[in-house]
């Protein structure tokens, strides 16, 4: 891996959603290299797949801090100024002003309606 692809995955890592990550990893990527892989550059699926990945870069800015030492490097730190998906504020358990227990049942009973069925299958 070149140290501008790890440091672009790194800052990826703090302001990416995770589940656009997670679609553009495992469709997007794939897609797009086999299309060039089999000549496919002028194909409409081409077009729509790149649009795709542009669309996931849009907010993807800030500055990644490294040190390169015996051929490998090692990110040392990360920051963006204009995109953070992560507050320290809104996830401390220090303070319960922005979050209440209730806040979670509905979340916890439509996953739970998923893995009674899963679990259905296996019974």
């Amino acid at each position: 891996m070149t140290i501008l692809r790890l440091a672009h995955l790194d800052i990826e890592g703090l302001v990416l959603d995770m589940q656009v990550r997670s679609l553009r990893d495992q469709f997007v990527t794939h897609n797009w290299t086999t299309y060039l892989y089999n000549g496919l550059y002028f194909a409409p699926e081409r077009a729509f797949v790149e649009n795709s990945l542009i669309f996931s870069q849009k907010n993807v800015n800030g500055e990644v801090r490294l040190r390169c030492y015996k051929g490998a490097a090692y990110v040392l730190g990360r920051s963006s100024s204009t995109e953070k998906l992560y507050s320290e504020e809104e996830t401390s358990m220090d303070s319960l002003s922005n979050f209440s227990p209730e806040d979670t049942t509905g979340f916890i009973k439509v996953q739970s309606i998923r893995l009674k069925k899963y679990a259905e299958e296996w019974a």
